[in-house]
């Protein structure tokens, strides 16, 4: 009867299990390389595909391409704008506090609620989240305040308002409501034409190039 060499065994026995690890290993590799292939296929068809027309996609990059195209020089010009008036409210020393900003959101949502909407809503409808009202609105009071309009509505401007605008007026409306929606809409014309006037003349100092 032949000898059974222990250290031959052993040594079999670890060949086996490493063989075994091995095995293993190459059945895994493909399902880790299958699961890669299909995460990144979701990927692209979650974020990479902005539409299906019968089946074929229209890519996120074809969009963005022909978005660039569009609005391009409209969109360059807003953003220089805006920097321009950043630029010129830390020249001046303009700051616009966080509780400006949340009484204004407050406004906003408070008609909004009267019209039966909510403010999450309204926004969504156009494409906006809170953070952009946010920005606008800071963006609005520091052009405000720079522009610094004077308004000073009279009683004379407000009966002229009312007696021009008749035919378009809330017919139940008060007297009173009637009154201070023409203060409000007098007061907007009046700070709108100041911060044209008042741009116009920043535009003429600056030096914009858009490429």
């Amino acid at each position: 009867m032949k000898k059974i060499n222990k250290k031959t065994t052993v040594t079999a026995l670890k060949n086996s299990v490493n063989l075994k690890k091995i095995v293993r290993k190459i059945n895994v590799c493909p399902i880790i390389g299958l699961l890669i292939i299909i995460a990144g296929a979701y990927a692209f068809y979650r974020f990479g595909i902005v539409a299906t027309v019968n089946g074929k996609p229209i890519t996120r990059f074809t969009y963005l391409r022909n978005l660039e195209k569009q609005d391009k020089k409209q969109t360059i010009k807003q953003m220089a704008n805006e920097a321009l008036v950043f630029q010129e409210a830390a020249k001046k020393g303009i700051t616009i506090d966080k509780s400006e900003i949340d009484t204004q959101v407050a406004s906003v949502e408070a008609q909004i609620k009267s019209q039966g909407q909510t403010l999450d809503a309204a926004l969504a409808t156009e494409g906006m989240t809170k953070s952009d009202l946010e920005a606008q609105i800071r963006l609005q009071q520091m052009v405000e305040k720079l522009a610094n309009p004077n308004v000073n509505i009279t009683q004379v401007q407000i009966d002229e308002y009312l007696t021009q605008n008749k035919s378009l007026l809330p017919a139940a409306y008060t007297k009173e409501q009637l009154q201070a929606l023409a203060k409000t809409q007098l007061t907007t014309q009046v700070k709108n034409d100041a911060i044209d006037a008042w741009f116009t003349e920043l535009q003429k100092t600056a030096k914009i190039v858009i490429r």
